[in-house]
């Protein structure tokens, strides 16, 4: 039996390893972003490890293989909701000040600049994993709406809905915050 590009197996219910392998590798630094944007750089490779687990089992039931892609990308942001309903919200804390002295840059500078990155992290991280998931989508991975409506399973006018109501949220938190 020959596979060709694109066509995951003839026989639905014997996926070949092979042609997953090679097409979920090209996909990681794309799910390692989105997953890091969603869950925070420190669990994003647990996160793609289970949901290329997942993908793995799942293969036999992808229906397009034209679509792997966006299925893929939607099995990850599926696990990073997991992993924020299980863990809870965590808050990460970045220290800029001990790099910024390492590397000889003005620490007042950079404390500015890390003070506003932390503020605006707290803010992401108080969105739900909906918001947090579209925000990454689109502007992380820089997915058009249609893309992003792709990989979520929704509509184009609620990935735009969902959008509006994360800035908005965002701004919000951010002002909450500067007060």
């Amino acid at each position: 039996m020959t596979v060709e590009a694109g066509e995951v197996s003839r026989d639905r219910s014997r996926p070949v390893w092979s042609e997953f392998e090679a097409r979920a590798t090209s996909r990681l630094p794309e799910c390692h972003r989105l997953a890091a944007a969603i869950v925070g750089p420190d669990d994003a490779a647990d996160v793609v490890q289970d949901a290329l687990v997942d993908a793995w089992r799942a293969l036999a039931g992808l229906r397009d293989p034209n679509a792997f892609e966006p299925w893929l990308r939607s099995i990850v942001v599926n696990r990073c909701r997991n992993h924020l309903r299980g863990r809870g919200r965590r808050v990460r804390t970045i220290q800029l000040d001990a790099a910024a002295s390492v590397a000889g840059e003005d620490t007042g500078s950079v404390r500015l600049a890390g003070e506003q990155s932390d503020r605006l992290e707290r803010a992401f991280h108080r969105l739900s994993p909906d918001h947090r998931a579209v925000l990454a989508l689109r502007f992380t991975l820089d997915l058009p709406v249609r893309d992003v409506a792709l990989t979520l399973g929704v509509p184009e006018g609620t990935v735009k809905s969902r959008l509006n109501a994360a800035i908005t949220r965002l701004r919000s938190a951010l002002k909450e915050d500067s007060t």
